[in-house]
C-alpha cells in the first residue's frame, strides 16, 4: 500500500495539475474577454466580469475562516468544490441553450455562476491551506508548487493548442461550448483528487464572536511588520491585473489579430510558466520566498511595458511568456512567504487577512476596462506600469 504521505502528496500535484490544465480551456486574460467581447461590447463590464472571476472568493474568506475555527474543514472543502465543478457544468450547458440567439441571457448566466464558482473559491481556501500545510513539510513547498504548475503548465500548453484549434475551427459560439464542457470535465477531477487528500487536526483559537475576530485581524496587521510589509507588496504587485484581461483584445481589435489566433497566447503563457518553475521551484527552496517575490516583481514591469512599446501582434507572444511566468511565480513567492510567518494556530486568519485585502486588487481589472473606454490602452497600460514600479519598490524593504 502507498504510504500516506506520498499518497496526498501524489493528490496535492494532481490537483493542482487538473486546475491548470481546466483553466487553460478557459483562461481569465484570452479566452473569457474575447468570449465576453461576442456578448457585450463594452471592456468596462468585460473587466467587471474579469473581477469578480478573480476576486469574488475573497467575499467569503474572513467569514470562511472565523467559522471554521476549531471545526473539521474538509466537509466544507468537498462542498465548495463540488459546487465550482457544477457551476462550470451549468456554464457549459447555458451556452448550448442560449447561444447565438440570445447572448445577453447568456451573459447574465454566465455572471452568475462564475460568481458562484468564484464564491465557493472563498470557502474552499482557508481548509485548503490548512489540508497543503499539514501534509507537505515546509521544506518541500517549494517543490510541491513548482512540481503542480510545472506538470499541470504542461497539460495547460496542450490546452492552449486545443483552445487554438477548437476556436479556428468551430468560431463562435460552438467552439467556446466546447471549451466550457471541456473545463467542467476538468473541474470535475480537480475536485476529486483535492476531496481524496486526508486532513489534520491542529487546535486553532476560537474567538467569540465575529467582531472578537475582527479584532484579532487587525491587530496582526498593527502588530507584525512582516505580515504588514507583505500584504501591502502584494496589493500592489497584483495592480498587473488591470490591465491583463486587455491585452488580447489590445491585439484584436488594435492590432489585427484574429481571435480564432488566441490560443497561441494560451500556450505560451503556460510556456512561460513551466519554463520559469525550473527556477522558482529551486530558488524558492534555495534563497527563499523574498528573492522569489523580488524577482517576480521585475517580471511584472515587462508586461505593461511591452504592451506600450510592441505593435506587432507577434511579440505580444513574449507578453504572454511572461505573464505566465510572473503569475505562477508570484503565487509560489506570497505563499510560501506567508505559510513560513503566520503561527498555525492563526493560519487561517492570516490566510483570510491576505485574501481579503487581495480583493482590492482582484477588482482592478474593472477600473482597467473603464481607462480603456474612458481614454484608451495606452493610457492603461502607462497607469499599470506605475504601480508595478511602486511594487517592487515595496517588496525590496521585505526582511
Amino acid at each position: 500500500m502507498m504510504d500516506k504521505k506520498k499518497k496526498n502528496y501524489l493528490l496535492g500535484v494532481a490537483h493542482g495539475v487538473f486546475y491548470f490544465a481546466s483553466n487553460g480551456f478557459v483562461d481569465y486574460t484570452t479566452v473569457l474577454p474575447t468570449f465576453l467581447k461576442y456578448l457585450v461590447n463594452s471592456n468596462s463590464l468585460i473587466g467587471f466580469v474579469a473581477a469578480i472571476a478573480r476576486g469574488g472568493s475573497i467575499f467569503f474568506q474572513l467569514l470562511s475562516a472565523f467559522w471554521l475555527q476549531g471545526k473539521k474543514k474538509k466537509p466544507y472543502l468537498v462542498f465548495s468544490l463540488w459546487v465550482r465543478f457544477l457551476s462550470w457544468v451549468m456554464i457549459a450547458a447555458s451556452s448550448f441553450v442560449l447561444l447565438p440567439s440570445h447572448p445577453i441571457i447568456e451573459l447574465v448566466v454566465f455572471i452568475v455562476f462564475i460568481s458562484l464558482f468564484s464564491f465557493a473559491g472563498g470557502i474552499a481556501t482557508i481548509p485548503f491551506y490548512d489540508i497543503i500545510s499539514h501534509n507537505i513539510p515546509s521544506q518541500l513547498l517549494g517543490r510541491f508548487w513548482a512540481m503542480r504548475q510545472f506538470i499541470g503548465g504542461i497539460l495547460a500548453v496542450g490546452s492552449g493548442y486545443a483552445v487554438k484549434l477548437i476556436l479556428n475551427n468551430y468560431g463562435f459560439p460552438k467552439g467556446y461550448q466546447l471549451l466550457f464542457v471541456l473545463a467542467a470535465l476538468g473541474f470535475g477531477f480537480t475536485s476529486l483528487s483535492l476531496g481524496l487528500m486526508d486532513e489534520g487536526f491542529e487546535e486553532q483559537k476560537q474567538n467569540r464572536s465575529f467582531v472578537a475576530f475582527l479584532g484579532d485581524a487587525l491587530s496582526l496587521l498593527k502588530n507584525n511588520p512582516r505580515f504588514r510589509g507583505l500584504v501591502f507588496s502584494e496589493f500592489l504587485s497584483h495592480s498587473i491585473f488591470m490591465c491583463l484581461p486587455f491585452v488580447a483584445i489590445y491585439t484584436s481589435s488594435k492590432l489585427g489579430m484574429p481571435t480564432s489566433k488566441i490560443g497561441y497566447f494560451v500556450s505560451i503563457q503556460m510556456v512561460g510558466s513551466i519554463a520559469s518553475n525550473l527556477f522558482w521551484g529551486y530558488f524558492a527552496d534555495k534563497k527563499g520566498a523574498r528573492f522569489i517575490i523580488i524577482t517576480t516583481n521585475m517580471l511584472a514591469l515587462l508586461v505593461p511595458l511591452f504592451s506600450l512599446i510592441f505593435k506587432n501582434p507577434v511579440l505580444f507572444l513574449a507578453v504572454f511568456f511572461v505573464m505566465g511566468a510572473y503569475m505562477h511565480g508570484t503565487f509560489i513567492g506570497y505563499t510560501n512567504y506567508l505559510l513560513k510567518i503566520a503561527p498555525s494556530q492563526q493560519r487561517p486568519t492570516y490566510v483570510s487577512i491576505r485574501g481579503t485585502f487581495n480583493a482590492l486588487s482582484y477588482f482592478l481589472p474593472a477600473l482597467g476596462g473603464y481607462i480603456a473606454d474612458g481614454f484608451s490602452f495606452e493610457v492603461l497600460f502607462i497607469v499599470t506600469l506605475s504601480f508595478s514600479f511602486a511594487a517592487l519598490i515595496v517588496s525590496l524593504r521585505l526582511k
